[in-house]
């Protein structure tokens, strides 16, 4: 409560589950909480002795005085909660100054008040986190278009980073940026030994953790939680390997030459791994077996990727990171990304008992269906979502969104 800014409120614990079981089961804990909502509701009083701390200005950053080793400092970083239980690197007043060089941007301008906390991200801070991940002065401009992707009301921070879902930030970029920065493209791209793809992964959830306050079990409630909530997952599009030759960004309405990123909420990807398929049909039947089951359990049938997201509206989207051999083997059969996500649309089925209960009702013109008739996942090509990346082999990977988030925020990174 505190770290929302409550510091007291009437609270009745109901024990989980509360999905999963019957409706008497619900009934019968309702009834047992009763007496102790009744009672909050007619009795609870907030203590007078309870005053608000007054709100640290965000600028400037308090200045600490720290003696000791690297090790010690680590510790102390952890133990504070300002850091992830990863190494950091001091975030010294001449450091931080070295990376404000970075940007003509002040640095008391505030550029995101985080959910849950709602911690104040200044441009300052977003160069203190930046030196404490690996990153260095020429990354400002690709952090700050991230903060503005991730902030914006499409992505559904709040929502993403306090579900029980394992649910973690994913992050696209494109353009001359990724040989300007050294950003990985090709071979183990969704892995580590990537300085900068891991620098900037780490720097966005120092942000989400240390700024929002989105840590287990207080804020993040994730079941299992996922290592993308460690470091998010930064990746290029390897645009030299495209065969469609237009780059995601190009495909949503920027100019080629514009540095842009991409960033949804997702739950974790599911390997495709097939070295046997020779035709691009027989491919993306193998694909969309993958793409129909993922994040299976929340998942609705016939998703409208252009409507808001409800408990009757699921996984209205997903992303296919295709390596470079696996999209060239589709794209001599279907030359353009709308034939792929045309030909997806249709064959991405599952039987109606596999989708989660309640969130599929194909509509009256699908005729009638039993539990073992084939249903469609999606309803429109715009569902799918595809970027070429990572280097030689047959392999690639499917990654859904959150079912909150409303659509991929993509933005210019501004220099």
């Amino acid at each position: 409560m505190k770290s929302v800014g409550l510091s007291e409120m009437a609270i009745v614990e109901v024990p989980h589950p509360m999905a999963m079981i019957s409706v008497e089961e619900i009934w019968a804990k309702a009834d047992r909480s009763f007496s102790a909502v009744l009672k909050s509701a007619t009795e609870w009083r907030a203590s007078s002795k309870v005053r608000r701390k007054p709100q640290k200005a965000p600028y400037p950053a308090e200045r600490i005085t720290f003696q000791g080793s690297y090790a010690a400092l680590n510790r102390m970083f952890y133990k504070k909660g300002w850091s992830l239980g990863l190494p950091i690197i001091p975030p010294t007043v001449e450091a931080v100054h070295a990376m404000l060089r970075g940007t003509a941007r002040r640095p008391e301008e505030v550029v995101w008040i985080v959910p849950p906390r709602m911690g104040q991200l200044t441009v300052e801070l977003v160069a203190a986190l930046g030196v404490m991940s690996g990153c260095k002065p020429e990354h400002m401009p690709l952090l700050l278009a991230i903060v503005k992707a991730l902030s914006h009301p499409d992505y559904d921070w709040r929502g993403s980073t306090t579900t029980t879902a394992p649910t973690a930030p994913v992050i696209i970029v494109n353009g001359p940026i990724l040989d300007e920065l050294g950003i990985a493209y090709s071979t183990g791209v969704l892995g580590g030994q990537h300085p900068v793809n891991i620098a900037v992964g780490y720097f966005v959830n120092l942000v989400g953790d240390v700024v929002g306050g989105a840590v287990p079990p207080d804020l993040d409630k994730s079941s299992l939680g996922s290592r993308g909530d460690l470091v998010a997952l930064v990746l290029g599009e390897n645009e030299k390997e495209n065969p469609w030759k237009q780059s995601y960004a190009v495909e949503h309405g920027f100019k080629p030459g514009d540095n842009v990123v991409t960033a949804y909420s997702a739950y974790p990807g599911v390997s495709n791994a097939d070295h046997f398929s020779v035709t691009g049909e027989a491919l993306l039947h193998s694909i969309s077996l993958g793409v129909a089951a993922a994040g299976c359990g929340f998942t609705a049938c016939f998703t409208e990727y252009d409507k808001p997201s409800t408990f009757g509206n699921e996984g209205k989207f997903t992303f296919l990171f295709l390596g470079p051999e696996h999209a060239n083997t589709i794209c001599r059969d279907f030359p353009t990304k709308r034939a792929v996500r045309e030909f997806l649309i249709k064959n991405t089925v599952a039987p109606y008992k596999s989708y989660a209960a309640g969130l599929c009702s194909p509509p009256a013109e699908f005729g009638s269906y039993t539990a073992d008739t084939l249903v469609p996942r999606f309803r429109q090509p715009e569902s799918i979502h595809i970027v070429v990346t990572g280097g030689p082999g047959k392999q690639s990977q499917i990654w859904p969104t959150f079912p909150t988030c409303q659509r991929p925020v993509s933005v210019l990174v501004e220099r």
